[in-house]
């Protein structure tokens, strides 16, 4: 009887376009909001997207 491997991590392509988006949405929901949105998801929103474009 053959065992299956333990589940591993996700890709971190994958997770990074999830969190792109996830991002996203959090800045959305901000704007109708009309709350601030802070500049760290600014800026991590752009160093992910900078790094998707590169592949």
């Amino acid at each position: 009887m053959t065992t299956e491997p333990p589940l591993g991590v996700i890709p971190k392509w994958l997770h990074d376009e999830r969190r792109t988006e996830d991002i996203a949405a959090a800045i959305e929901r901000r704007i109708s909001a009309r709350s601030e949105i802070p500049l760290e998801w600014f800026e991590e929103y752009n160093n992910l997207i900078k790094h998707q474009v590169k592949k």
